[in-house]
Formats: C-alpha cells, sequence, structure tokens
C-alpha cells in the first residue's frame, strides 16, 4: 500500500495559494540550512502579511514550516488565530493526518468495536509498550462506554526489529482478536508471517506526527497522544463534540 498525502481543497480553506509562491525559491533558501532530502511540496498564503506556509517533505512524512517572503526567516511553530481561539496549523496538520488514515479500510485495521458505537478512536499501538497494554486491559470499558477502538501497528523500536516481527505475527495470527489480546498480556504468540499491513501503518505513524504510543487519532484527525482511561477519554470525547 503507498501512503499519499492528498492536499484536499477542504483542507487548505484558512490558505490561499497566489501565483508568487513559488516552490523553486523557497527550496533555495531552505537547502541552505536543510539535509538535501527535505524538499518543499507546496507554498500558500498565511493570515498574516508576507509570512508563507511551507509544506515540507523531510522523508519521513510531511511537516509545516514558515517563511518569510523574502525566504531570509524561517519559522517553526503554529500560527493560532487569538480571535476565533484556533490553532489554524494543528487544523491543517489534523486534516493531513486523517487523509493519510483514511488509505485504511477495515481489511487494514484490527477492530475491538462495540455493538453500538458512538465513538470510533485509531490507535497506533507497540506490542511492547506498557500503556499500550494497559488501554487494551481496559478494552471493555472502552467498549461499555460506545468507543471503539481501531488498531494500527507503530513498533516504537522501528521495522524488522523484535517489536515488529510481534506485530507481524499478531495479524497474521487466524485469530487476530485472541492473538492480540495474548500480546498485549505479555503472552508469546505464535511467529507467522504473511502478507501484511505493518511497514505502511507504521510509516503512516511517522507521517502523522507519531513519537509515542499509545497515539490516539479521532476521525478528523486530531492527536491526543497518551493512555486515557475509558471515563477520562469519554468525557473528552463528548466535550469536543460539544464543542462542534
Amino acid at each position: 500500500m503507498n501512503i499519499k498525502i492528498i492536499y484536499l481543497a477542504a483542507l487548505l480553506a484558512s490558505f490561499n495559494i497566489s501565483a508568487d509562491n513559488n516552490i523553486e525559491t523557497y527550496q533555495q533558501a531552505l537547502a541552505k540550512i536543510t539535509a538535501p532530502n527535505v524538499k518543499v511540496t507546496a507554498v500558500f498564503d498565511t493570515p498574516i502579511n508576507d509570512i508563507k506556509e511551507l509544506m515540507v517533505h523531510t522523508g519521513r512524512g510531511t511537516d509545516i514550516v514558515y517563511m518569510s517572503a523574502d525566504g531570509q526567516y524561517l519559522i517553526r511553530g503554529s500560527i493560532f488565530d487569538i480571535d476565533r481561539r484556533v490553532d489554524i496549523t494543528d487544523q491543517k496538520k489534523a486534516g493531513l493526518r486523517a487523509e493519510t488514515l483514511s488509505q485504511f479500510g477495515s481489511d487494514s485495521r484490527i477492530n475491538f468495536f462495540p455493538e453500538e458505537m458512538q465513538y470510533k478512536v485509531t490507535v497506533f499501538t507497540d506490542i511492547d509498550c506498557g500503556y499500550c497494554r494497559k488501554l487494551h486491559a481496559e478494552m471493555q470499558g472502552y467498549n461499555d462506554l460506545g468507543i471503539g477502538i481501531s488498531y494500527l501497528f507503530f513498533p516504537r523500536s522501528g521495522l524488522k526489529t523484535a517489536s515488529y516481527d510481534k506485530a507481524v505475527s499478531v495479524w497474521c495470527a487466524a485469530d487476530q482478536h485472541k492473538a492480540m489480546d495474548q500480546a498485549k498480556a505479555g503472552s508469546p504468540v505464535a511467529q507467522k508471517q504473511c502478507d501484511n499491513p505493518v511497514t505502511e501503518q507504521y510509516q503512516a505513524g511517522i507521517a502523522a506526527g507519531v513519537t509515542g504510543t499509545p497515539a490516539l487519532v479521532l476521525n478528523d484527525g486530531t492527536m491526543l497522544p497518551g493512555f486515557l482511561p475509558p471515563q477520562q477519554l469519554k468525557q473528552r470525547l463528548d466535550s469536543m463534540q460539544a464543542s462542534e
């Protein structure tokens, strides 16, 4: 599976492309201080005069940085709209993250869903992560509250490691749910090999900005890093839904 970041018009609502946003101009400026593999893929106007938004591909995913229109100053961080109380940069990143995860259909995930599901949360998980195991141990609690957990693998140690091999074995098991339960409980899972999406899921996690596990991602691309107990997660989701 190829993970492709697609820049949808809806994600760019806060920014406009203008004719003078020449990618090569900003690529040359960025090349003075970054590695050769960092590429500017798009340039957009921002709500701040003479500050441009640069989409850059780093080889580990897509990032957003800002640069003065003359190419002299590079700015890392977020643009926050004070009047609307909105982190514009975070909104943009959430949209890109949601698009990245949309590449994985139900047949490319391991889902633990209740019969009546109010919320679905994508969780980047590592078999050997302590808090990932704690989250999985609370699965019934999430499901009882109408929260479905949809797993994607993110072996923190990287590809072709012991954690990666465990993820592959869980994916290739005849009963993925049982294998996941065993692995999360610290029990050995029979080693298996098959066609699997673990590498693509790991790469998607990097592109989405995952740096640790568990990493919870909502349907709109909002990321909630770290473990949240069932009731606390439910309250957070209810609050976010009410504010929409």
